[in-house]
């Protein structure tokens, strides 16, 4: 329950977790969202020499680890790996268990939607061998403290997000902060009125889009490589010109795009940037 309190808070966690099952490899992973695998923390590093660990291809349809979850805190193991094999087949996902030494563990999601899904697992060695029921006791009851303290993350970060627009509720700029996924922490009454104009704001899910696809294009392409960036040695602000149409070719806003101090966080869900529309006054 400590996780969400220091840097490194999660690490510890997980290291905790492994201890407490004894297993050598614990991970804490998100997958979907905004970028492609936002999160993927180890406990141990393994050796890795195919760089499976970092291949997008394997956590999709043939990942028998995460596609065998259907709901949060529902326990997955190896009945249900062996099932999802039998049904779907699975033999590039197997390749790289093979590799890496991991064909055992058992897991749980945390959180989930249509899109993304947080969870934990326990990936364990053929000598450390299948999940008993201690093992499966033990993590049950240790995913459901972590679920809490996931809880606790993202309210933490929603609270960081709307501190900081406090200041700023009630002027007539248009402010939304993002966090470190592109997704939407919080924003100002008069950004929230943007979302009512065909030429203005959209969400999808909850990632933040502009309504002129040719601008979105742009924009989303900033939002990347300001995120990317470390604040120091990278890009830290995006400017341009948005709601662009017949009768205002030059645009109706002036977008600014900061990049704010970063915070070394494994899940990071306070604000990374701020965007901020101005109205463009001479049209």
């Amino acid at each position: 329950m400590n996780a969400p309190f220091s840097p490194d808070g999660w690490a510890v966690a997980m290291r905790g977790l492994a201890a407490a099952t004894g297993t050598r490899v614990a991970q804490l992973i998100g997958v979907g969202g905004p970028l492609a695998l936002p999160l993927n923390l180890l406990t141990d590093q393994l050796h890795d020499p195919h760089g499976h660990l970092n291949n997008p291809l394997l956590y999709g349809p043939a990942n028998w680890r995460i596609n065998t979850t259907k709901r949060p805190m529902t326990l997955q193991h190896e009945p249900h790996y062996r099932a999802y094999r039998e049904q779907r087949g699975s033999s590039f996902y197997d390749d790289a268990v093979s590799d890496l030494d991991l064909p055992h563990g058992c897991q749980s999601a945390l959180m989930m939607d249509a899109s993304s899904i947080v969870g934990i697992s326990l990936l364990r060695s053929s000598r450390e061998g299948p999940c008993d029921t201690d093992v499966l006791g033990s993590f049950a009851y240790l995913a459901r403290h972590a679920q809490r303290a996931l809880r606790v993350q993202l309210a933490l970060g929603h609270e960081a997000a709307d501190m900081m627009l406090s200041g700023l509720q009630g002027r007539a700029e248009a402010t939304v902060l993002l966090d470190r996924y592109g997704s939407v922490s919080a924003m100002t009454e008069a950004a929230e009125a943007l979302f009512e104009l065909a030429d203005g704001l959209r969400l999808e899910g909850h990632v933040l889009r502009l309504a002129n696809a040719r601008e979105d294009g742009e924009f989303a392409g900033a939002l990347q490589r300001l995120l990317a960036s470390d604040g120091v040695h990278g890009p830290v602000l995006h400017q341009c010109r948005v709601g662009r149409s017949a009768a205002r070719p030059g645009g109706r806003w002036r977008v600014y795009v900061v990049r704010l101090p970063g915070v070394p966080h494994p899940f990071s869900f306070e604000p990374q940037l701020a965007v901020t529309l101005r109205p463009i006054l001479d049209g």
